[in-house]
């Protein structure tokens, strides 16, 4: 699998964290151990303290919560807020904790599944993309009205190569979204555009890239796409001036080794 399609979109992935829930409120399995349910809070409290995210604190919050954990191994939300805290001190065996949390919840919670997804495809092997792939299925099947399994198949798609797909379902994300009178952000347009270049619409997919240009523009992924895109319209068009910005924006691209070979086949200039 190449690097450079693991995407940054990682970094700015919706999460549809409830305020109640990080209050340590309508949790989804919860405990009716009064024990388990002391660790659990004194875990939230810690967490909220901790607005600097020292790591010796994180450490200890993440011990608190595998203590109410231990106590309750049903109790899927103490196993979900180790993993979380862990995956603060980027510890990679947040998930396990976040599988272990998203198998007690029963396809319950949202948040788990888009967790455990985005934790998965940290890894960047083929393992971790398979199971990122059946938990984005998985929100879509579960949670149809939640624009963030569409959003994981799309993010997904130029890894497995199913790319009308990813297309198709970027593009109910989008939708779904606006229905939640959600802000679109950048990497939303930035891999609507990504996809758009790599089906082939060279000029609807320039439009996106653009949107997104303020925020990626020093990112490699989008110097690649961007100037493929260029390159391609010049083309169309026999546009010498579009032609040499094509070739501007690929000197700039600092790992070419990184670029797939289909798509280096095609930045000839």
């Amino acid at each position: 699998m190449k690097k450079t399609f693991l995407i940054l979109f990682l970094i700015n992935i919706y999460f549809c964290f409830g305020q109640d829930y990080f209050e340590g409120k309508n949790l989804y399995c919860g405990s009716s151990n009064p024990e388990a349910l002391k660790a659990f809070n004194a875990g939230i409290e810690l967490l909220h303290l901790n607005s600097s995210l020292d790591k010796k604190t994180l450490n200890k919050t993440a011990d608190v919560f595998f203590k109410a954990f231990k106590i309750d191994s049903t109790f899927c939300d103490a196993a979900f807020f180790t993993g979380y805290t862990m995956r603060l001190m980027n510890d990679k065996d947040a998930l396990v904790f976040y599988y272990m949390a998203d198998s007690l919840a029963q396809n319950k919670a949202s948040v788990f599944k888009s967790n455990l997804a985005a934790e998965a495809m940290r890894f960047g092997n083929v393992e971790g993309l398979k199971l990122a792939r059946k938990k984005y299925e998985e929100l879509m099947e579960y949670f149809p009205e939640n624009p963030e399994g569409y959003y994981g198949i799309a993010l997904t798609s130029p890894m497995i190569g199913d790319l009308k797909n990813g297309l198709n379902c970027i593009n109910t994300a989008i939708s779904k979204y606006l229905k939640m009178n959600h802000k679109v952000n950048d990497d939303v347009y930035f891999l609507k555009g990504v996809l758009l270049t790599l089906n082939e619409k060279y000029e609807e997919g320039i439009k996106y890239l653009e949107k997104a240009k303020s925020t990626f523009k020093n990112d490699e992924n989008f110097k690649i796409h961007y100037s493929l895109c260029l390159l391609k319209i010049s083309q169309m068009n026999n546009d010498l001036k579009m032609r040499k910005k094509a070739k501007k924006i690929f000197n700039k691209i600092k790992n070419k080794n990184e670029i797939p070979e289909f798509i280096r086949q095609q930045l000839i200039f």
